[in-house]
């Protein structure tokens, strides 16, 4: 299978719809906060939450779902 790095409209998609997700991410947070009342009560708690969202499934996706013993270059 080729890589996604030779696929360039893979590539483009994913170029262009990342920045417009996060930008929805960022209406939903700001939504979030502004209309739940426990948000504005606890502003640190829910901006902690809504940081480690993205970090999360980031790092999710870089380790991927598991990693077998024979794909490792250390073998």
């Amino acid at each position: 299978m080729p890589s996604i790095e030779s696929n360039d409209r893979l590539m483009l998609i994913i170029i262009c719809t990342i920045p417009f997700a996060a930008l929805l991410y960022c209406g939903l947070v700001f939504a979030t906060v502004l209309t739940v009342p426990a948000a504005k009560t606890y502003p640190l708690i829910f901006g902690g939450v809504f940081a480690l969202i993205p970090l999360v499934t980031g790092a999710a996706i870089w380790i991927g779902p598991r990693r077998d013993s024979h794909h490792d270059s250390a073998q």
